[in-house]
């Protein structure tokens, strides 16, 4: 009895160990896929619909030049990657954020929520939304007779889960939809999914996946377009010394299937596990978001967290700012 007990469990850690195994070439396999050979090929840069799917609604990943695929704030990991949610040593993390988007341009205030459970370090479960008001315009039919004032609007929901398979990968995914109202009765949406494998090892952690992949939308001349999707490849570093100076270090690149590319970069340093300085650059190319550079700011005491960012741009994106409140432990 006991050789056949002892010969049993062999059995099972000899398939639980195949399990893990398929599991991690099945993700990878998936991710390599999507970057050799992506479904959604566009005729032309700048040619995607829904551009407000890339949008950084977190204050403390915007301060950091939109870098936060591998360090996003817990909350808001439904917007970027929920594979980092095993890995943060906090179980739970609300927040809520507002954000005046190129209030110099077509300005759009964005008012935002989200969450994220992390259980025991292995499953990561999330939920995020937004809500983004445009600016209101007079409507007019066909006639040019007036049919009131009308204002665009922008929505996001989200539902993420990730899962820490192996102490040091972890795969997530994101489902979102988004939609757009352009004016009265001329709406349209489409279904958006993030998928990431994510590793940490030590003070390093590294995410690789396929970003807003989705559904193509149909415009009322018929042609279609398809989501900004990138390939997005997303590194960090974080370390805290003499246990009151924290630093982080992160660092991404999109590659996006329309032929663009973009780059990100930022950095943080907090003093105390308190007060945060905060700063980074994204260069935006031909992308749906262009370049600026950030700065911001953030304080945590008591398990509530305020954040805030401010973009440095010259064109439409120039005076935008993002803050928000949150509570974690």
């Amino acid at each position: 009895n006991l050789m056949t007990f002892i010969h049993k469990q062999s059995q099972n850690m000899k398939t639980r160990k195949i399990f893990r195994h398929k599991i991690v070439t099945a993700c990878a396999a998936a991710v390599l896929a999507l970057a050799i050979y992506p479904e959604q090929t566009y005729a032309q840069t700048g040619s995607e619909a829904l551009p407000h799917v890339r949008v950084t609604h977190d204050p403390r990943a915007a301060a950091m030049g939109g870098a936060g695929v591998v360090s996003a704030s817990l909350a808001w990991a439904s917007f970027s990657n929920a594979a980092a949610i095993p890995y943060s040593g906090q179980t739970m993390d609300v927040a809520a954020s507002y954000h005046n988007w190129q209030p110099d341009a077509a300005a759009t205030s964005f008012i935002s929520a989200a969450g994220a459970w992390n259980i025991k370090g292995k499953v990561g479960l999330a939920l995020g939304f937004s809500w983004g008001a445009n600016p209101e315009y007079e409507s007019f039919n066909g006639y040019g007779e007036s049919e009131g004032m009308f204002s665009p609007s922008d929505m996001q929901v989200n539902f993420g889960i990730g899962w820490r398979f192996l102490p040091y990968l972890s795969a997530g995914a994101n489902v979102k939809y988004v939609r757009s109202s352009l004016a009265e009765g001329h709406a349209y949406g489409a279904v958006a999914s993030d998928l990431f494998l994510m590793s940490e090892v030590s003070d390093f952690r590294v995410a690789l996946g396929v970003s807003s992949l989705g559904s193509k939308v149909t415009s009322a001349s018929g042609d279609k377009f398809g989501l900004p999707a990138s390939v997005t490849l997303g590194a960090g570093y974080g370390h805290t010394f003499a246990q009151k100076h924290g630093v982080e270090i992160l660092a991404e690149a999109d590659w996006y299937f329309s032929g663009a590319l973009s780059a990100n970069a930022g950095a943080e340093y907090t003093f105390n596990d308190f007060v945060s300085v905060r700063a980074g650059y994204r260069y935006g190319g031909k992308s749906v978001i262009p370049s600026y550079a950030s700065v911001g700011v953030g304080v945590k005491f008591f398990g509530v967290h305020l954040d805030a960012a401010f973009l440095i741009a010259s064109g439409p994106l120039k005076n935008t700012f993002c803050i928000g409140a949150g509570y974690s432990f």
